[in-house]
């Protein structure tokens, strides 16, 4: 299972006893500590609530499409929170509140130093290795080679956001263009190879975040046991598909609340996918629905069942103009000359002159690994439900340690990519 995402950015005196000190350390150590789990704790919240706010506004405008049927989408919703984050240190008046705002950032209980700091803390967490499980994200600012960078911006770029500073000559945007292609094309080993067409003549600085996932299944999907089977897309289409299946415990909740039945499969070391089928004709309701307390009661309420179950491959792509989008839920004044960059460099006046996220999902039964015993289970006792996800759903991919959504996306019509 392989989740790409690429997003990128354009940017025209105490006395006191050995004991006394001892536990004011501890105190003090505990008070850190304190402070930036309730920072971490904020950043992900409002990572969350920007994901599903953002994610219904896509969706709606999909659904809205009068010559052609609502689409599928897939995107990376922390890739952009981090990846604007990082442009609050150099934002400063309206467009920095826009900014902290639009990302459902108005943190209460922390300073937005230690907010950046929980962003360089969730960095850190998603790009531990792990044995079956790989997140590799990573940022790098290109800039003109005459301009100078602030140090307070570049150093907290390099050591909150380990972002690499590239001298790059805009004033040759054929060379510029190719240079940042290479460097998307080898971060996503070659399945985004051309991002940019070619930058516009007043670029001065490109901001790059990438996103490379690949997750193994907890338990795996047998190849031989894949067929053709009909996907429902609505109530007059149907389409062939390449279903996997496999009999197994899995946990399930039919929602009473919002008209679907929810899924969840985990992957090996600490992620798990959610897949939520509407119910026919009601994709949209589920959809917009959505919440962190949507997915919460969920978590709290399946029930871990022994069922056979069938999910369709699917190889999808999404390419969204962050500019046209973003402005939308009230980041407006970036992309604006009003801009105030200011907290960048003194040089010149910048603004955000365009912002595109792009993201690929390849959902199959390769790269998954597990025991073969574990098929068998308790399923002798009675004959298992069976759940085939033969329409439309959404679905998650959570890292559990952060509770981060990594990624989101709707699913319409799998056979379009």
């Amino acid at each position: 299972m392989k989740f790409l995402l690429i997003l990128l950015l354009l940017i025209p005196v105490i006395t006191a006893s050995d004991e006394h000190k001892s536990k004011s350390k501890e105190s003090h150590e505990d008070t850190e500590g304190g402070k930036k789990a309730q920072a971490l704790k904020e950043a992900v919240k409002g990572n969350t609530e920007f994901a599903f706010n953002f994610f219904k506004h896509l969706a709606s405008v999909s659904s809205q499409g009068k010559n052609s049927p609502p689409k599928n989408i897939v995107l990376s919703p922390f890739s952009i929170s981090s990846a604007f984050s990082m442009l609050l240190l150099g934002a400063q008046s309206k467009t920095h509140q826009e900014i902290l705002e639009g990302l459902s950032l108005n943190i209460k209980n922390s300073t937005e130093s230690e907010l950046h700091q929980a962003y360089s803390t969730l960095l850190h967490l998603l790009n531990e290795p792990k044995s079956s499980l790989q997140v590799d994200i990573g940022n790098a600012l290109f800039v003109q080679q005459t301009l100078t960078l602030l140090k307070c911006f570049e150093d907290d770029l390099k050591n909150l956001y380990h972002a690499e500073i590239r001298k790059t000559n805009f004033n040759d945007p054929q060379e510029a263009t190719k240079e940042v292609n290479e460097y998307v094309k080898n971060k996503t080993e070659g399945k985004i190879k051309e991002l940019v067409k070619e930058f516009p003549a007043d670029t001065k600085l490109a901001l790059v975040n990438y996103v490379l996932f690949k997750g193994k299944w907890q338990e795996t999907f047998n190849a031989a046991f894949t067929s053709t089977r009909k996907f429902k897309v609505d109530k007059n289409t149907t389409v062939d598909v390449p279903m996997m299946r496999r009999t197994g415990q899995y946990n399930i909740y039919r929602d009473t609340k919002l008209p679907c039945t929810v899924v969840e499969l985990p992957y090996k070391d600490n992620a798990s996918m959610i897949i939520a089928m509407a119910n026919p004709g009601k994709i949209h309701v589920v959809e917009q629905g959505l919440s962190a307390e949507t997915i919460q009661r969920w978590r709290t309420s399946w029930r871990k069942t022994t069922i056979e179950l069938s999910v369709p491959k699917f190889n999808i792509t999404s390419k969204i103009n962050l500019k046209d989008e973003l402005p939308k839920v009230g980041i407006r004044t970036p992309f604006t000359d009003e801009a105030n960059f200011s907290g960048i460099t003194h040089n010149l006046k910048l603004k955000v002159g365009s912002a595109v996220h792009q993201a690929v999902i390849n959902v199959d039964e390769e790269g998954t690994v597990a025991a073969a015993a574990t098929a068998v289970g308790i399923a002798v006792l009675s004959l298992p439900q069976s759940i085939s996800i033969d329409g439309p759903f959404v679905f998650f991919i959570i890292e559990k340690k952060t509770n981060s959504i990594l990624f989101m996306g709707t699913v319409i019509n799998p056979t379009e990519k």
